[in-house]
């Protein structure tokens, strides 16, 4: 009588294993926690929208910028036909647009020339469409220099990355959105060409009667 009474006792631990193992696992196939994700499944952060404002320079050419930048044109500049700063509060560094006089026929020849740049790594590239040299300076500061000519105009985009992240992605914006119009020289021989010819002189004969 005793064996007979452990064997149900053995039998109903057997049976109540069973039910808990089933319940356990068919819990997680019928009902699967709502944080598991699909395998492939990926969370993806959504890329924050900026906005963005055109510079149309007197020199000859836009481009596009964050909104929230300050924007310094340097009128006091007589020297260079385009000084553009743009600066941050929150950021530490700068850009600046410039727009120089040079004896270079080709941007080649300007960054063989250009003595401060002797030691710097360059990539070719373009600006606007123009042929252009990328120029990287590593000391005393970290600077990136984007130059083409525009005719004989020296256009750069000097970047002063010491928040080298937010200055970066700020500067590939400028370069990617980089167009040019017409030169200030033209501008200038423009409007020197739109003068109103002078009068004509008045016929000084008179019909006699």
């Amino acid at each position: 009588m005793t064996k007979k009474k452990i064997l149900i006792g053995i039998g109903g631990l057997i049976t109540i294993g069973i039910i808990t193992g089933t319940l356990f696992f068919g819990r997680h196939i019928f009902f699967p926690q709502k944080s598991a994700q699909t395998k492939g499944e990926e969370s993806i952060t959504p890329t924050p929208k900026v906005d963005l404002l055109t510079w149309d320079d007197p020199a000859g050419f836009s481009f596009q910028y964050p909104k929230g930048l300050e924007v310094n044109a340097h009128e006091e500049d007589t020297v260079n036909y385009a000084h553009v700063e743009l600066t941050n509060p929150e950021y530490k560094g700068s850009i600046v647009i410039w727009g120089k006089d040079t004896t270079a026929t080709t941007i080649a020849q300007w960054l063989k020339n250009e003595k401060s740049l002797k030691d710097a790594v360059s990539i070719d590239t373009t600006l606007g469409g123009n042929e252009a040299k990328k120029v990287a300076l590593k000391g005393p500061k970290i600077k990136q220099i984007i130059a083409t000519l525009d005719e004989d105009i020296l256009v750069m985009i000097e970047m002063d990355l010491e928040a080298q992240k937010f200055w970066q992605q700020v500067g590939d914006m400028i370069a990617g959105s980089f167009t040019f119009t017409n030169s200030q020289k033209e501008n200038a021989t423009d409007n020197a060409s739109s003068g109103e010819e002078p009068p004509a002189a008045a016929d000084e004969e008179e019909s006699v009667e």
